[in-house]
């Protein structure tokens, strides 16, 4: 019979961050490897990734799913650590605002589904408040394909190969997220985006 799966996270901000961080720290030294080499591994400052380790600065997903290539794990570890891998006949269902969230100075992130690992596809809602490259710190590129759908508001998609596309409500795009790529948002109020990231294991 297919296991079906409920969970609720509800834990302060920093809480999480110094979870993750704990994680990544577990990760890495699981590796063997020092800050400084990860830093050259990841292409992510020494600082940041000490930052992120104590639990003082969270890090975005971008440096998320780029930590898990390098490190060689799932993206959903970083959040929690009671995830089980995919198996025949297995579902998971994530109620309404019951996602594991993450929060920065650019969109607000609900992973859905998230005690899943090893999943080929990552499903989230972002609530996306950037409204500039400059608050994005420009187009990022991470592996694996991607795709988005626009619930409510507007958002323009800025890609490295394409003139930036604005996307409204009921709108979607599917591309490489090896091309390097960012969205912000155009409207008067944040744009609401469903996003699945397909991954390359």
């Amino acid at each position: 019979m297919p296991k079906s799966m409920e969970y609720s996270i509800d834990i302060s901000e920093e809480a999480k961050s110094l979870r993750i961080g704990e994680r990544l720290s577990q990760f890495r030294k699981e590796k063997g490897l020092t800050l400084a080499q990860l830093s050259t591994s990841a292409s992510i400052s020494e600082a940041t990734l000490s930052r992120a380790e104590n639990g003082l600065s969270p890090l975005n997903a971008h440096n998320l799913y780029i930590l898990a290539r390098v490190l060689e794990v799932d993206v959903v570890s970083f959040f929690r650590t009671d995830s089980v891998s995919i198996s025949k006949g297995m579902r998971s269902v994530t109620r309404r605002g019951a996602g594991d969230k993450e929060s920065t100075a650019r969109y607000d992130l609900e992973l859905l589904c998230a005690e899943l690992s090893a999943k080929k596809m990552v499903p989230s809602l972002n609530r996306v408040t950037a409204t500039s490259l400059e608050d994005v710190d420009g187009l990022r590129t991470h592996e694996g394909e991607e795709f988005l759908y626009v619930l409510s508001g507007q958002i323009v998609i800025h890609t490295e190969f394409y003139t930036p596309t604005l996307l409204e409500e009921g709108d979607s795009m599917y591309f490489d997220s090896n091309m390097a790529h960012a969205y912000v948002s155009s409207g008067d109020e944040p744009a609401e985006i469903l996003v699945v990231a397909a991954v390359e294991t």
